[in-house]
């Protein structure tokens, strides 16, 4: 059985803590905190490939669902929870638990008899999410437009320079990732709740993009529709600011659907 080695503080003050090493199993470590840290790793400035935190199912929840979300694991993948857990650097205990959060969470689906699979996006998915992903995205455009500061403006300025600077230099007349702008607009409406709310959804949107194809004029379009939203945004305009999000919601899910596999 494997052991690993963290280090523990002990005491009953500030004052009076040492730090002592201590072995576990890992059967023992699930659910425990681990502060082990790869050095070589870390000075090389490289993302460890293991889980080095607490609580260990919530790590391998963000951890399978952005494998999810990339592409990493493609929509109908069998899960290999042996394969898994090595790769995370985890007993099968935690990784069980997050496959079992992340099925209640509709990323993945269980077969009887065959196991666990990352859960395929349908088309009345993608309605579905954009119906919810325009109620939210409209109300943080309002905000952003009654609450960006100037600063925050400049960010979103910023921001689609390089977008629009990525799209004229691709040689595919590809369009990147268009998540951030939209999540910048969630920061600057300055609504914690929402702001966790767009998050997961914007996880749930990159997975429906994963079986959709891009195109450079739909690239073209969505440009032009966030310099919308950003201008009605500067102006301080919370109706312009909404009322251009949901055309280019619209726009997306239209794009989305025509694109989607029959």
């Amino acid at each position: 059985m494997s052991t690993v080695m963290v280090n523990r503080l002990e005491g009953n003050d500030l004052g009076s803590l040492t730090e002592k090493c201590c072995l576990f199993t890992v059967d023992d470590m699930e659910g425990v905190v681990d502060m082990t840290i790869d050095t070589a790793t870390a000075s090389s400035g490289e993302v460890p490939g293991v889980l080095t935190r607490t609580p260990l199912r919530d790590q391998a929840i963000a951890v399978v669902r952005d494998l999810i979300a990339d592409g990493s694991l493609a929509p109908g993948a069998r899960l290999n929870e042996a394969e898994l857990a090595m790769r995370l650097g985890i007993s099968r205990g935690p990784l069980r638990e997050a496959i079992q959060r992340l099925c209640a969470e509709g990323y993945i689906e269980f077969h009887r008899n065959r196991g666990a699979f990352v859960r395929t996006v349908t088309i009345d998915d993608v309605r579905h999410m954009y119906e919810v992903r325009e109620i939210l995205e409209v109300a943080a455009a309002r905000l952003a437009a009654e609450r960006a500061t100037g600063d925050g403006i400049a960010r979103l300025n910023l921001l689609i320079g390089q977008t629009e600077e990525a799209l004229l230099t691709s040689a595919r007349g590809e369009y990147p990732s268009n998540l951030d702008v939209h999540q910048l607009v969630f920061d600057l409406a300055a609504n914690p709740s929402l702001n966790r709310a767009g998050m997961e959804l914007h996880t749930r949107v990159r997975l429906s993009r994963l079986t959709s194809g891009s195109s450079p004029d739909r690239a073209r379009e969505a440009l032009a529709e966030h310099h919308w939203i950003i201008s009605a945004i500067a102006d301080g305009d919370p109706g312009t600011a909404g009322e251009a999000m949901g055309v280019h919601l619209r726009a997306s899910l239209e794009h989305l659907l025509a694109n989607q596999p029959k």
